[in-house]
């Protein structure tokens, strides 16, 4: 089995893969198809699959697939019903040719291609502020550096917490438009009644409490770039409007007679995949097209280990002023160890705190401390990998029910507490509960 830290570049700028085509056999989804040729892609029954399954047998994020040099690398991720390859359960393997795999009551058949991938890779490990040593970033990278030259509509997906905005500014600060306005609006944020305003602004009088004119965000972009955040939350009553400020290039403010002509590079993130919204009718199809010209997407930071020291050390010199600051050996392993459900925004918090509280403070890792030191000469004797599924499987069983009970048992609000995405958070919920109880 391949050492999922292993990377083979075939040469400084290039990564060699093979695509594969993925096709169900049997299942009520029997038929659908699609190829991955990109490095990471995820199959499963929720909002964050790249391939939707309506098998109810299926979990949320249930299958990642991921293009490695020395082939696809197939992992179950914690799923409730597990992945099968033939007779065998299976949680992680390197294949190099074609096979299958049952999920549930669905099978699904991977065709490996014949032709070698090309993968672009960015010379630099780092975007703006985003920071990445691995393929995956790399090529991302080299994804944006190119699109950032163009005027092209960027649509960024991936978790909460991997850092969207940041690379969105990236974009921007690379453009040339860098010189020219940032704007920023969350459409998550907004109430339902007044998105038409806050995206293109109102008359005084439009509607009661509109007491003076106010302009929009494309408005407020003029000449810059509009950063539209959580555009998969978007009402599609609204969504026909947006669609014809983006082809149309121009805005009616509400109560407004006449329109307003706009000059705005328009960069769109989501934690949805909004090519699955689009196919089930939950997002505009017409609408995804316009905004998804250059399309990519973040991996979570737990499938790019390779990237979280690197994150974390400039952090912490960020926040210590000092550039040879860095983690003790045993500090560093277990940033490593963990499985950052949060992403990077998680990782912050943590360095933040070991910058202010210092190494040996009690609570910095919360429970996952507990584990790691209490289990020391146990996990010492297991491999690496052995160990460290130990050390998270722990770490999850007592922190998901605390912070649950925080929330008084509402999810959504659980969710907002541990600063990760509900589907995340609904994984890793099903992932510790007993086996009688699934």
């Amino acid at each position: 089995m391949e050492d999922p830290t292993r990377t083979v570049l075939t040469s400084q700028s290039c990564l060699r893969v093979r695509a594969v085509t993925v096709r169900v056999t049997k299942g009520p989804d029997a038929g659908r198809h699609a190829r991955v040729d990109q490095p990471s892609f995820v199959i499963g029954g929720g909002d964050g699959a790249d391939f939707r399954l309506t098998d109810p047998a299926v979990s949320r994020e249930h299958l990642r697939l991921t293009l490695t040099p020395s082939g696809v690398r197939i992992r179950d991720n914690g799923s409730k019903n597990g992945t099968m390859m033939g007779s065998a359960r299976i949680h992680e393997i390197t294949v190099t040719a074609d096979t299958a795999v049952s999920l549930g009551g669905t099978t699904i058949a991977i065709t490996v291609e014949a032709d070698a991938l090309e993968l672009p890779l960015s010379d630099n490990d780092t975007f703006g502020d985003a920071i990445g040593t691995s393929p995956v970033m790399r090529h991302l990278f080299a994804l944006l550096e190119k699109a950032a030259a163009s005027e092209l509509t960027i649509l960024i997906e991936g978790e909460s917490g991997v850092g969207k905005d940041v690379l969105a500014r990236a974009v921007h600060g690379a453009s040339l438009r860098k010189e020219a306005p940032f704007v920023v609006a969350d459409c998550s944020a907004i109430p339902e009644n007044l998105v038409e305003s806050e995206l293109f602004g109102h008359e005084r009088g439009a509607f009661t409490g509109a007491d003076q004119a106010r302009r929009g965000v494309f408005e407020e972009a003029n000449g810059g770039t509009l950063f539209l955040d959580e555009i998969g939350e978007l009402p599609l009553d609204m969504q026909p409007k947006l669609l014809r400020a983006l082809e149309q290039r121009e805005v009616k403010p509400v109560g407004a007679r006449g329109t307003k002509r706009v000059d705005v590079r328009v960069i769109a993130a989501t934690n949805r995949k909004l090519a699955e919204s689009a196919r089930t009718g939950e997002f505009r199809s017409d609408l995804f097209y316009r905004i998804a010209v250059v399309r990519v997407t973040v991996p979570p930071l737990r499938e790019r280990p390779e990237d979280i020291l690197p994150i974390a050390r400039a952090m912490l010199r960020v926040l210590k002023r000092d550039e040879a600051a860095d983690f003790s050996p045993d500090i560093a392993a277990m940033l490593g160890a963990y499985s950052w459900p949060g992403n990077v925004r998680e990782l912050r918090n943590v360095v933040e705190r070991h910058a202010a509280l210092g190494t040996g403070s009690e609570g910095l890792f919360e429970s996952a401390e507990a584990v790691v030191l209490s289990a020391d000469d146990e996990l010492a004797r297991l491999s690496y990998h052995e160990a460290r599924k130990i050390v998270l499987d722990r770490f999850e069983e007592a922190y998901l029910p605390r912070v649950l009970a925080r929330a008084g048992g509402v999810v959504s609000r659980a969710a907002e507490l541990a600063g990760v995405a509900r589907p995340s958070l609904y994984r890793m919920l099903e992932r510790i509960k007993p086996p009688e109880t699934r």
